[in-house]
This record gives C-alpha cells, structure tokens and sequence, in this order.
C-alpha cells in the first residue's frame, strides 16, 4: 500500500469513527505554514476553530508506505521528526502509520498503540478550549492590573490612585 492509500484509509477512519469534519482536515501541509523556514510536509493536520475564528491544529499524522517497518533507526526518525513537528504546531497529539502499525502520543507524553486510545473529534475540541480558558485563567492571574503593586493584601489598598482600574 502506497503513503497515498495509507492517507486515504486515515481520513476515512478519522472522518467515519472519529467523526472529524471534512472542513477540519487539511492534508499535504507545509510546514512552513507554522514556523517560517521550517521544512516538511505534514500528511494530515486535524484542526479546531477558536473563539476567534482561527484555525488550531489538535492532530498531527504522519503516514508511511505499508511496507516501512515502525521499529528501530527508521522509528526513530520518524518519532524525531514528530517532536520537531509538536514544537512548532503545539498540536500535542501524533499518530504515525504505515496503515497496519499504528502508534499514537498525546500532549500527556504518553505513548499508545491501539486505536481505542484515540479520542473522537468532540473530545479533542473539547479539551482545546478546556486548555485555552486554563491558559487564559492562569495569564489573567498573573498579570493583575500591571500597576506594579501587589495586590495579594486587600487591606492596604494599592496605593496606586482610582485611574489604575484596579480592584481594590
């Protein structure tokens, strides 16, 4: 089975069991799209629409001919490419198939090998955003109202004036 049969046999499975929308797939990728001068093609990128109307890739796939074996130098540089690939995307989930192997590693580091470990689209769309509000959370906490006091203790007041915007 060529690479081009391995694709063909992925979208279907992603758009018939994972039920990934047709206008969530892009395939033949640059990877320059991503990171300016990075080189690479990505076979297959699931994506997501965010609250701003950008598209966020949630699954990257990476397929081979049938005939290339997923074990030793060759699995390693496959496995290299796709952390090249999960650094400049942030994508966090792989797969990478010949069409009969299969071995997919989440955003969790962990790495799987049956097809019952992959989540359907509404979970990854689901935890896209989950992750996006936890960002979100996490940066407004940090940040505070930027008129460099602190304003862990209440009880003092910022001392900043009323024109900061801050919640005394």
């Amino acid at each position: 089975m060529s690479q081009e049969l391995v694709k063909e046999r992925v979208l279907k499975y992603l758009i018939e069991d994972l039920y990934v929308p047709q206008d969530m797939i892009d395939t033949n990728v640059s990877l320059s799209e991503f990171e300016e001068g990075a080189e690479g093609i990505l076979d297959i990128v699931v994506n997501v629409q965010d609250k701003q109307g950008y598209f966020a890739p949630v699954l990257i796939v990476r397929c081979t001919d049938d005939d290339v074996e997923l074990e030793g130098d060759t699995l390693q540089k496959e496995i290299e490419f796709l952390e090249y690939v999960d650094n400049i995307t942030m994508a966090g989930r792989m797969i990478l198939t010949n069409g009969d192997q299969m071995m997919y590693a989440d955003w969790t580091g962990e790495e799987y090998d049956t097809e019952a470990s992959l989540p359907t689209y509404e979970q990854m769309e689901r935890e896209f955003f989950e992750a996006e509000e936890s960002l979100a959370a996490e940066h407004h906490h940090h940040d505070g109202c930027g008129c460099g006091h602190n304003h862990d203790d209440e009880s003092h007041g910022c001392g900043c004036g009323d024109d900061c915007g801050c919640k005394h």
